[in-house]
């Protein structure tokens, strides 16, 4: 059986919604946590893919953070081999990072929390249609690395979406996220709310309702897509 690598960084009260769509697509799904310990996976013909996803570290902490040189050096072995790699908001810093882009603050000190446009570039309109909202929790972004290509920008954090080779592809926003999952977020990220560019609880809870199925069904066909799974 084909085997996709999740590199996890976050506790979640329920499995998010990319896991259990590439079980459904006869995917075996190894979830590994290396920022507690857990060993790297190891890439082999097999391997369908490598996700690193989001999480509250920050990558301008990464000096305190010894498993992200692990992960990135990781990442960077899956590319070499053609593995194709998905980064997800910190996991998308980290190989924003990798391939030469700086990671950090908005420069107003911006943050991001709730729905935002989405809008793709010329080199994304393949992939994003116009008016994708997506959800985003982020205070760090990322410039776009040295010979990647910028997918979708959107109004807080220009860089939203880039493609780098063939089969890695990093998105700053979140489009795995359940109503439970964004429940935990909503009380985990209050501190937050009020912030520059945040939105409020309630029109967190109506872009969802208005946004996240066009969303997750984007996301579907991105994964059949990445992962050439159909």
């Amino acid at each position: 059986m084909r085997v996709i690598h999740i590199l996890d960084h976050l506790d979640t009260p329920e499995p998010d919604t990319l896991r259990g769509h590439l079980a459904d697509r006869g995917l075996s799904v190894d979830a590994r946590r290396m920022d507690r310990g857990d060993a790297a996976p190891t890439l082999s013909p097999d391997s369908a893919g490598l996700i690193l996803t989001g999480g509250a570290q920050m990558v301008t902490d990464r000096d305190k953070l010894p498993f992200m040189d692990a992960e990135m050096a990781l990442a960077a072995q899956a590319r070499d081999m053609g593995v194709p790699v998905l980064g997800i908001c910190l996991g998308a810093q980290m190989l924003a990072h990798m391939l030469g882009g700086a990671v950090g603050p908005h420069p107003d000190g911006q943050v991001a929390l709730g729905f935002y446009d989405t809008a793709p570039t010329p080199a994304g309109a393949d992939l994003f249609p116009e008016g994708l909202m997506t959800l985003a929790g982020n205070e760090q972004g990322f410039a776009l690395p040295p010979g990647a290509e910028l997918l979708a920008s959107g109004p807080l954090f220009p860089n939203q979406a880039f493609r780098a080779g063939e089969r890695t592809l990093a998105l700053q926003f979140h489009p795995e996220v359940t109503r439970l999952i964004l429940d935990d977020w909503q009380e985990v990220l209050r501190p937050n709310e009020g912030k520059p560019g945040t939105q409020s609880e309630a029109e967190q809870n109506a872009g969802f309702v208005a946004h996240d199925p066009a969303l997750k069904a984007w996301m579907r066909a991105m994964l059949d897509r990445h992962f050439a799974l159909v």
